[in-house]
Parts: C-alpha cells; sequence; structure tokens
C-alpha cells in the first residue's frame, strides 16, 4: 500500500472513529429525551431548503446529492474574524487561503476550494453570479480573476452555502472546484446593532468593526432588509532581525567620506562603520495584516406586484482603502541609488506603501412570477470593480531630489460585467417516475469590459517607482466581449429511494468559441438514515479578459521584464498563441449515514481533471552588461548563436537588447494538466440535556494534486538552453498550495442565555520549495475559544480569543533562504506557511437585536 493511500486509509479511520464516538452520547441524549431535536441548531441546518448546485428547490443538506456546507450568520460571527473571507475559511476545511504575497496579492485574496485557484470558484449572491475583482495576478495564480469575499458586509449575511462539486453545466465559467452561495437577509422586521474591537497579543493589528442590520415592510406585500458595516484595521507587521555584520548605512573612508560597501552590505577593506549604525531604527518587516478601512452596504427587497408576480433587487457596496507595506529600502540603498534622494529625502532610508483604493459594487433588478403551471425569472445583474492602485513613501531612482515625487498614481484596474438572465421551470407529470420532473431551462446573455490604465509618469518613467512600478502607457490596455449561454437540466424520483438530476448547457462567446458542458447527479437512500451520492461533470473557466490584456513592465538601472500581453507581436515572436479555456472533468462519489437523530455524516472522494492550466512561461531574454559571460534569465551562459536567436526573434517584434540593459520576457499561456483528488468527511451533531445543549461538528478534507502532463516549449525556443514551461518551483506552486489535510472541530454549549464554545483547526503538513530546497511545514494546530451572554431585551456580549496558544508562521529553513538573505538577516518567516505570523488575537463584542 502506498503512502497516499495510508494516509487517507488513517485519516478516514480517526475520522470516523471520533464521529461514531460522538453519536453513543447523542444516542443516550436521545432516550432521555426525544423532543430535544426541535431546538438543536444543527437539525435546522439539515432541514433548510438548499438553493445551490441544483435547479430542484425541494432539496436539503440532509438529502442532497452533492456535499453542500451551510454556515450560517451566527456561526460566521462566533469566529471573530474581521471579513466574511476569513470567518468562513475557519469552518470549513475546504476552504484555504494562502498566506503568503506582496504587493496587490496580500491585497486582493481568494478562497481555495479543494487546493484549486480561487479563480475556479464561482461566487454567487442570492443564486445570481457576482463579479470577480480586476486585479490579476502572476505570481499565486496567474491569470486568475476571483471574487473577494471580504467585500461582502457581514452584516447582510442570512447563511452561506458551499457547494464543493463542479456545477458549470448549470452556473457557467469558472464553476470547477465549486460554487459559494451567499444568501442574503430578508427579514421584514427587526435589526442588530453590534460594535467589536480587538487586538493581537503582541498589542499591534488592533481592530474596530460596527455592524447594523434593519428590517422594513414595504406595504403589505414586500420587505426591505438594509445592512452596514465599517472596519477599521490597523497595521500588525513582525520583524526580520538584521545580522549584525550587515550594514545599511554607508561605510566612512579614509578621508571621512561616505564610501561604498561590499558583498552583501559588508565593511570593505580600509573602511569603517558609519557611526549611524549604533542603535539605528532602521527595520525589515514580514507582513501580518495589513492596514485597511472598509465601508459596506447592502439591500435586498422584494415586493408583490400580485398573486403571481414579484419585483426583487438586492446590491452589495464596498469601499476599501488598504495599505501594504513593502520591503525597506536602507539608507545605503537610498544613498547607491540617488544622492540627493538620500541627502534631502530618506537619510535613515525608507519603506514605501502600495496603497489600494476599490470601489466595488453589485446590482440586480429582476421580476419573478409564474405563467399557468410555469415559473419564470427574468433578471439583469451589473457589477463593477474599480481599483486604484497608489504607491507612497517610495521614490523613482531616475528623478532628481529633492523635488521628485514620493507619493504615485501608478495605476487603475476596471472591470464590469453586464448579466441577464431569464429562467423557466416547471413540473410535469409521468408515469415513469414516483415524482414529478422538475424541469428547468433558460437563456443568458453576458457583457464584460476591461480597462488597465496607465500610472502618472513619475510611476513608471526610467526604473519606475520603487516598490510597485506604475503602469506604463505600453501597458495600457482595454478590452471588451460578450456571450449567450443556453441552459436546461431535469431532476426527479425515478423511484421513492433513486433520485436523478442531469443538467446541461451551450455557451458562445465572442473571442474563444463555444463551450458545451453536462452534469449528472445521482442519490440513492438505502434507508432512511443511510444514501450514496455522486456525480460526474465537465466544466470549463473561461480566459478572463484580464488576462488576454494582461501586461506588466518593471525596470532597474540594468534589467527590464516584460510580462507581455499573449496576444502582442512581442509574444507571438517568442510562442505564445491565444489564450484558450482550462476544460475539467470532475467525478464524485459520496455516502451519507445518520446512525441517530440529531447526528449527520458525509464521506465523500472526488477527482478533478483540469487541461491546459494557466501560468506563466519562463522569462526568455539575456543581460549582456558582461560581454565575456551573457547569461539567461536562470544563468545560463549563452553562446554566441543562442544570442543571435533571442535578437533575431525580438527582432521580428520591433524589440532589441541594448548593451547597458538586460532584457527578459514572459507571457500567460497553457502549461500542462493536473488532476487532484482528495476525500472529505464530515460530522455534525446535537445533544440536549438537561444541563443545556451541547452541538459538536468535526471536517476534514484531505487533498493531492499530481501534474498528468507538461505542456511542451515552442519549437521556435528549442534550441535555447533550460527553457521549460513548468519549472520545479512553479510545479510545486500548482501542487501544494494547501496543507496536505486540514481539519476543524467544534463543540458549543448553550443555556439560559449562556454560548460557550471551542474550536480546533488542524492544518496537516505542506511540501514547500525554495533556494532549490525542498522541505515540509510542520503541522500546526490552532484553538479559539469564545463565551456570550444573553443578558435578555435584545442585548448581549460575547468575548473570544483566536489562536490562543499563539501560534505563529514557522521560520523559513537555513537552507531554504538565498545566500544574499543569510547574509542580511538573522532568521525569516516563511511566507508559504498555512497561518501568518499575528500569533494570538483576542476581541470583544456587545449586539443589541430588536
Amino acid at each position: 500500500m502506498n503512502r497516499n493511500a495510508r494516509f487517507v486509509r488513517n485519516a478516514l479511520a480517526v475520522s470516523l472513529g471520533y464521529a461514531l464516538a460522538m453519536t453513543v452520547p447523542a444516542a443516550v441524549a436521545q432516550q432521555h429525551d426525544g423532543a430535544g431535536s426541535a431546538n438543536d441548531p444543527q437539525a435546522k441546518k439539515l432541514d433548510t431548503i438548499l438553493v445551490t448546485g441544483s435547479r430542484n428547490s425541494t432539496r436539503t443538506v440532509e438529502n442532497s446529492s452533492t456535499p453542500i456546507d451551510l454556515v450560517s450568520a451566527e456561526e460566521l460571527a462566533a469566529t471573530g474574524k474581521g471579513d466574511l473571507l476569513q470567518a468562513l475559511l475557519t469552518k470549513l476545511p475546504s476552504l484555504s487561503l494562502q498566506t503568503y504575497g506582496g504587493g496587490l496579492d496580500y491585497q486582493v485574496r481568494g478562497a481555495m476550494l479543494r487546493n484549486l485557484s480561487p479563480g475556479y470558484t464561482l461566487v454567487l449572491v442570492n443564486g445570481k453570479r457576482r463579479n470577480v475583482s480586476a486585479y490579476t495576478s502572476d505570481t499565486s495564480f496567474p491569470g486568475h480573476n476571483y471574487t473577494d469575499l471580504s467585500l461582502i458586509p457581514m452584516a447582510a449575511v442570512d447563511h452561506i452555502e458551499v457547494l464543493r462539486d463542479g456545477a458549470a453545466a448549470i452556473y457557467g465559467s469558472d464553476a470547477i472546484a465549486g460554487v459559494v452561495n451567499i444568501i442574503l437577509k430578508s427579514a421584514a422586521s427587526g435589526g442588530e446593532l453590534s460594535v467589536e474591537g480587538g487586538s493581537s497579543f503582541a498589542g499591534n493589528g488592533t481592530r474596530a468593526k460596527y455592524g447594523a442590520n434593519l428590517g422594513l415592510p414595504l406595504g403589505s406585500t414586500g420587505f426591505v432588509n438594509l445592512s452596514l458595516n465599517y472596519t477599521d484595521q490597523h497595521e500588525a507587521t513582525r520583524v526580520r532581525p538584521f545580522r549584525d555584520s550587515y550594514r545599511v548605512y554607508p561605510a566612512i573612508g579614509a578621508n571621512g567620506e561616505l564610501t561604498k560597501l561590499c558583498t552583501y552590505n559588508s565593511l570593505c577593506t580600509g573602511t569603517v562603520a558609519n557611526p549611524a549604525e549604533a542603535g539605528h531604527e532602521v527595520r525589515d518587516y514580514a507582513y501580518s495584516i495589513p492596514q485597511y478601512t472598509l465601508k459596506s452596504a447592502a439591500y435586498n427587497l422584494e415586493y408583490g406586484l400580485g398573486e403571481a408576480l414579484t419585483l426583487y433587487s438586492f446590491a452589495t457596496f464596498s469601499d476599501r482603502r488598504i495599505s501594504s507595506r513593502q520591503n525597506t529600502r536602507t539608507p545605503y540603498t537610498a544613498w547607491s541609488s540617488n544622492l540627493g534622494l538620500f541627502k534631502n529625502v530618506y537619510p535613515d532610508g525608507f519603506t514605501p506603501d502600495a496603497v489600494g483604493k476599490e470601489q466595488d459594487y453589485t446590482g440586480v433588478l429582476g421580476l419573478k412570477g409564474a405563467v399557468g403551471t410555469w415559473d419564470w425569472d427574468l433578471s439583469a445583474t451589473r457589477s463593477r470593480d474599480d481599483y486604484k492602485v497608489y504607491t507612497h513613501n517610495s521614490a523613482n531612482y531616475s528623478l532628481d531630489y529633492p523635488g521628485g515625487a514620493t507619493d504615485v498614481y501608478s495605476g487603475k484596474l476596471d472591470y464590469t460585467q453586464t448579466v441577464v438572465n431569464l429562467d423557466l421551470r416547471h413540473g410535469f407529470e409521468t408515469e415513469a417516475f414516483v415524482s414529478p420532473v422538475d424541469f428547468s431551462a433558460g437563456l443568458e446573455y453576458q457583457s464584460e469590459a476591461y480597462t488597465r490604465g496607465a500610472g502618472e509618469r513619475a510611476s513608471w518613467y526610467g526604473q519606475g517607482i520603487t516598490a510597485y512600478t506604475g503602469y506604463l502607457p505600453a501597458d495600457a490596455s482595454h478590452g471588451t466581449r460578450h456571450g449567450w449561454a443556453g441552459y436546461a437540466g431535469a431532476s426527479a424520483n425515478v423511484t421513492k429511494r433513486w433520485y436523478l438530476d442531469f443538467a446541461g448547457r451551450y455557451e458562445d462567446h465572442s473571442d474563444f468559441g463555444s463551450v458545451s458542458t453536462g452534469r449528472l447527479s445521482t442519490r440513492f437512500d438505502f434507508t432512511d438514515a443511510v444514501a450514496i451520492r455522486a456525480t460526474v461533470s465537465n466544466g470549463f473557466h473561461a480566459p478572463s479578459l484580464a488576462a488576454q490584456n494582461f501586461q506588466l513592465t518593471s525596470d532597474t538601472a540594468t534589467q527590464r521584464w516584460i510580462n507581455a500581453r499573449a496576444s502582442s507581436p512581442l509574444a507571438m515572436s517568442l510562442g505564445s498563441t491565444p489564450l484558450k479555456p482550462e476544460k475539467s472533468t470532475n467525478y464524485s462519489v459520496g455516502l451519507t449515514f445518520a446512525p441517530v437523530d440529531n447526528v449527520h455524516l458525509a464521506i465523500d472522494a472526488y477527482q478533478i481533471d483540469i487541461r491546459d492550466q494557466l501560468g506563466m512561461s519562463n522569462y526568455v531574454g539575456y543581460d549582456p552588461t558582461n560581454p565575456a559571460r551573457v547569461v539567461d534569465y536562470s544563468g545560463n551562459v549563452l553562446n554566441a548563436q543562442q544570442v543571435a536567436t533571442i535578437d533575431a526573434l525580438l527582432a521580428g517584434a520591433g524589440y532589441s537588447v541594448s548593451p547597458d540593459k538586460g532584457l527578459f520576457v514572459s507571457y500567460l499561456r497553457s502549461v500542462g494538466d493536473t488532476r487532484t483528488r482528495g476525500v472529505e468527511f464530515t460530522a455534525d451533531g446535537g445533544i440536549p440535556t438537561d444541563y443545556g445543549m451541547w452541538t459538536w461538528n468535526y471536517a476534514i478534507n484531505a487533498v493531492q494534486t499530481d501534474i498528468t502532463r507538461r505542456e511542451q516549449v515552442s519549437p521556435i525556443l528549442s534550441s535555447l538552453p533550460n527553457v521549460q514551461l513548468l519549472t520545479e518551483a512553479s510545479e510545486y506552486n500548482l501542487r501544494y498550495r494547501s496543507p496536505r489535510y486540514t481539519q476543524v472541530a467544534g463543540i458549543n454549549w448553550a443555556r439560559s442565555g449562556w454560548n460557550l464554545g471551542m474550536n480546533f483547526t488542524h492544518y496537516g503538513p505542506i511540501k514547500r520549495l525554495a533556494n532549490n530546497y525542498k522541505y515540509t511545514i510542520d503541522p500546526k494546530l490552532i484553538t479559539s475559544l469564545s463565551g456570550s451572554y444573553d443578558f435578555g431585551n435584545g442585548f448581549s456580549v460575547t468575548a473570544g480569543v483566536d489562536n490562543v496558544f499563539d501560534k505563529r508562521t514557522s521560520k523559513l529553513p537555513e537552507a531554504a533562504m538565498s545566500a544574499s538573505n543569510k547574509a542580511t538577516y538573522q532568521w525569516m518567516y516563511d511566507s508559504l506557511d498555512s497561518i501568518s505570523a499575528l500569533g494570538g488575537y483576542y476581541y470583544a463584542r456587545i449586539d443589541y437585536r430588536f
């Protein structure tokens, strides 16, 4: 038996043992008090009618043919997290978040489902498609855009349904890994006010959070529900200490003048340390939480226009100002790069900030009703994400100082989406099935626009502003596309115990053509307590407009890097081809088991094959600054023929390498195929006793991704050394995005206004590669406590501690540090760990419900 099989066997054995052990007191409690389930929140969740993963409106969590998690607003609030994204991650082990990233990667974050890019998870609000961010990464998830859940106000959320299965045949592009459907509050009366504050154990990273919700009747046939959130998050950083031998100020020469430092900022022979070195406050930072303010609002309304006609509308609005501290530029860097900058602006160095100013909205207007026996729903959705990027407390070494810019506008990213959708549904009686056939069909039109706007001149001129270089005019772009889709589905009980659900979809897009997808899901109930379920489907992820128009240029004094637009003459001259959809095939099979009342167990195994995964090509080019040793991006020495080959390719697009500056070019393209396999186990239940109501939950996701095919390098690059599309480092980034397994467990007790909870998250090992050194990050167990008391009359108080034992990011193994980093820092945090360096966090909240 191989290691993977042993791992899955052991993980499931522990999981099942834990869950079955919990059924014993549940069974005893059932005999003790059979009526207790009426007040069991877990039982209520199981009976909730789902609107995700099927167009059948009678499925619940308990009888669903696909694995679906339901997380209530109360559960989200109890996490004490600052936003919806972080709160959801603590509840579901199949969701994960990469902690690393610099610049905007640390500002726009997406949840990975089943170890796959967040670009493969579709986000809905009230069942309608929500827009993705305008930002596209070229590092963490190359070419992918995704929805940032943290922009949605938590005060507006009634509950969240997470479908852990492919659903492109139902919803279209992006739903390869699954779907997150956020259901907004719809109460027509009452409301809630909340005030929360907290801080890390270290005393920084303080957060103030305010929320409000109000439900109002709209005439006698409708409602409007309003929500607001405001969050003020202060920065939390952790220091990477410099070595004593690492000098941050220019050295002092024999005649008392400022002079250069030698290798790795060491003192050269005949020089002495600058007196400013003594007790200096120059520090370099590792991130935990960036500073931001987030204002968000939402409304949800319905109004009955008659017996068979209803008007509805809902929207979310967000405004975020976020600042991410970048690497420190030492006084020596300022002195050696621009003397005027050192003398007049930054004599003690500087730490730039990448600043994002983002406005995001999604609005929906619709009518739904019935004509005869047909139900219909016609809606229009308009979304926009506008992201303006600034760089503050920085410098452009190509400018003159004093007088040169230190705060600049680096450019903007703008994405808009319009979706018009018509849904039809009808129930057919037929003798072939024991239940009516629930038939659905629909049409959808979608249009999109994307803009990358150039920054001000000081942001890109010469070397550009340091930290986050502005977008060049040559990088600016604008693109549009539109597409049509038609879909249909049918579901029914073939027999009393056998349920079938089929869906098919056809889409045609103006830029990359047509795609067809299908999905077959089934469930068979052997008894009222035991059932199996299975799904097979195919899906796709369309190349986003942002990916198709992505181009980014950055400069230093001696080198230029261009991530070229895939359709540009420059990229095409180096072997680029038009981007095409990433396609998937999904398989899943599961077993559900309810051994006693109030206890529900489920185990699901899955396989997701993705073809033509998007990634970045290797850089092609060379550095000619040392004519005796011309090297490529990887440091390979090139011969004259290889240099001539690169020159000829670049010349075909009107580019050339200047003698005093290297040029390196890459582009987005398909890099290969992957296969992701995993097992998920969930268990939850309730135990009513004379001493209060106990509820518990446990879940584990064990997952592994393998590369099944590597795309071949373009023939025109075959004569160049070591040019490959998937380097070992990029393979690690594809395969090991999440821990090998993640477990969550919790237990909660409620009685007479008291509510106490304890939750555990166990992150498994993660394989990593840094500095050509392979290593494994050790597992980590995070413990969190919370407690609340309801005083009556609507007032309640909650207090909690997240990460009770102050667990932090591991330190990077010395062998994984580059020679430069070893000479610079005493040690470094491992930015690839599954948790941040923030450590423990405590908080308190006051709620008033009316």
